[in-house]
């Protein structure tokens, strides 16, 4: 497990470090080493992905019901 601090992740992922404070807050996974905050890239990828919105195939789906929808009330 490689652990790297909060500027480091912020690099890696193209957040700023003030975002990666942030998800701290909200319950971001991370260790405290006194004031320190370090983060296993692994886990907080694992934790980001909870976030990720539906699939293009749902949208893609709800765009044919929409045009369904008006056809019928045209």
């Amino acid at each position: 497990m490689k652990l790297v601090d909060l500027k480091m992740l912020a690099k890696q992922t193209s957040l700023s470090v003030f975002t990666c404070r942030k998800y701290v807050k909200i319950g971001m996974p991370h260790y405290r080493v006194g004031r320190k905050i370090l983060v296993d890239p692994q886990e907080f990828e694992a934790w980001f992905k909870q976030f990720k919105s539906g699939s293009t195939q749902a949208r893609d789906n709800l765009g044919s019901l929409v045009d369904e929808t008006l056809k019928k009330l045209a």
